[in-house]
């Protein structure tokens, strides 16, 4: 640490270094934007700017290398996810019912271990005081809409109690002027805070402007311990960084509610820095998906590379075979609504309404078919072959399907296997990585992901044929050093998550498989390198580009 105390508070044991000089430490990432105006410290991987088209966006003040941590984001505030039962507002435990009451306030908590008075419940306890309203639960088996304020008071409590924290997050977009009706949750929460704690010094204009501000910025961070709740973060520095379909960061939890930002590709100077607010189970997904998804959840139209090549980079994933050529590949002619279809081959045209039709057939074909009936989605795969391009989102998605069932569901596991399967898994998944390289290449979590899934399959084809002997030792250890090197990417990737998540879970199971892989055909003590990850969150950094 370069020092016991954050250089800019003088809070005692600060959580992180400056990266670039090491010379003065922080407590959080809104100290260290505060010291980046210093004239003696400038070291901050990112400036923050405003642009009309987006407001403000953080951008690359020196060149980034894939691999990079660029900042740990404390939250400004954690709560329960919308219409949540009730729950201890302390560690967010499911309530059977009434066990104990905060001895300030009379809120329920789940015991008296929960009544911390430095813990999350501390802020809208210290709000309820002032009028002393009770709290009686009639059901605690239904959702309490009270539970709706709570991440709401939260952050107004900041105002008046951390004021830097709060000029942060007031300054995000509530895009409440894309509501296109009135929200009932917006209008309970008003009535609670206005009418049921008397908390009228925070205004209506206020409410609502938070209340937007969370609905359009906050991540989900984790659950609680019963795992049927989600939490939800709002992050001052995080917050700022606009999306992309294609990113150069991937932004994860981390323990104590922390959120990390952290490079996956090379980054040049004045490059802005984005993240895709998709899950990653749809960054392969094409601008027909994604167009309306990112307009109807963030209240924006997507302008980015990728959204203005229809070809996607040149993947076709969002493209249909042309009816009269049967050749060339049908793509919209421009970005205007309503924009005509066509052939790139021999220029011949459909309507946008028609192909529309076509889209929407298909997925609801898709969507209707089990996850678990492999027979069915190999029969829906070929016919989506004869109207789709080979690369396009269904047939990727339907593989995904497929490749989930194979190894992992009844009747398909690894070791039981024929070939055959473990063939087609490995098959798919390199029809996914062919994609991935172009659409989210470098330490995206598509390509843990996929790694995580081709790794099993590609040790266990290896080791039926070297058993039937099929192939030669040295194509048993090529295939083995290939499966280490998926393993060390999930690591690498997903090893600093959040304990417990499903991401670190995965990265945990991959280190076991890693050992295992080493101690038989390896010999090279990689599970030390897993390790550096897991155990001491030594993450490594990639100078030249990753695909």
């Amino acid at each position: 640490m370069g020092g016991d105390v954050c250089v800019v508070c003088s809070q005692p044991d600060p959580c992180f270094t400056c990266k670039t000089c090491f010379s003065v430490s922080y407590c959080s990432t809104t100290c260290q934007v505060k010291d980046s105006n210093n004239e003696h410290h400038q070291c901050l991987p990112y400036t923050i700017l405003h642009e009309d088209r987006c407001g403000r966006l953080l951008m690359a003040s020196r060149d980034i290398s894939a691999g990079e941590v660029l900042f740990n984001d404390i939250p400004g505030a954690v709560g329960p996810d919308n219409n949540p039962k009730p729950v201890c507002l302390t560690c967010y435990k499911r309530l059977p019912g009434l066990v104990y009451r905060c001895r300030h306030c009379s809120w329920p908590l789940c015991s008296p271990f929960c009544q911390q008075e430095d813990g999350p419940h501390a802020r809208e306890c210290q709000l309820f005081r002032i009028h002393s309203p009770r709290f009686e639960i009639a059901d605690y088996k239904k959702s309490c809409p009270w539970y709706n304020a709570i991440m709401t008071l939260r952050i107004l409590w900041l105002k008046d109690n951390k004021p830097e924290t709060w000029k942060l997050l007031d300054m995000l977009m509530d895009h409440l002027e894309d509501s296109k009706e009135e929200d009932k949750i917006m209008t309970g929460v008003i009535d609670f805070i206005h009418n049921h704690c008397k908390l009228t010094q925070f205004t209506e204009k206020e409410i609502r402007h938070v209340m937007g501000i969370i609905d359009t910025n906050a991540y989900i961070i984790g659950e609680n311990p019963n795992k049927d709740v989600d939490l939800q973060g709002l992050f001052p520095i995080t917050s700022i960084i606009n999306h992309s379909c294609t990113a150069n960061t991937i932004c994860f939890a981390r323990d104590d509610f922390k959120f990390s930002c952290r490079a996956v590709t090379n980054i040049k100077k004045g490059e802005e820095l984005t993240t895709n607010y998709l899950h990653y189970h749809y960054h392969f997904f094409g601008l027909s998906y994604r167009r309306p998804e990112i307009s109807e959840f963030w209240h924006f139209k997507c302008n980015c590379h990728r959204c203005r090549d229809y070809t996607e980079f040149g993947t076709m994933s969002d493209a249909l075979v042309c009816k009269d050529c049967e050749q060339g590949r049908l793509v919209p002619l421009n970005m205007s609504a309503g924009a005509e279809w066509v052939c790139g081959t021999c220029y011949g045209s459909q309507a946008s309404a028609d192909v529309m039709m076509i889209i929407t057939y298909w997925w609801n074909i898709i969507d209707q078919a089990s996850k678990y009936d492999m027979k069915t989605l190999l029969e829906i795969l070929q016919k989506l072959l004869k109207v789709f391009d080979t690369n396009h989102f269904y047939i990727l998605e339907v593989k995904r399907r497929l490749m989930e069932n194979i190894g992992d569901s009844k009747g398909y596991e690894y070791e039981d296997l024929a070939e055959a399967w473990l063939e087609k898994k490995v098959e798919f998944c390199r029809d996914h990585l062919k994609i991935q390289k172009i659409l989210a290449p470098g330490l995206s979590e598509y390509k843990a992901y996929l790694s995580a899934h081709i790794a099993e399959p590609l040790y266990w084809l290896a080791k039926k044929r070297y058993v039937a002997k099929k192939c030669s030792v040295e194509e048993l250890s090529q295939t083995m050093e290939e499966v280490a090197q998926h393993l060390l990417m999930v690591i690498q990737i997903w090893g600093p998550y959040r304990k417990r998540s499903a991401e670190r879970l995965k990265a945990e199971h991959a280190r076991k498989l890693l050992e295992m892989v080493d101690n038989k055909y390896l010999h090279r003590n990689m599970g030390e390198r897993a390790d550096e990850v897991l155990e001491n969150d030594i993450l490594k950094i990639y100078k030249a580009n990753i695909k």
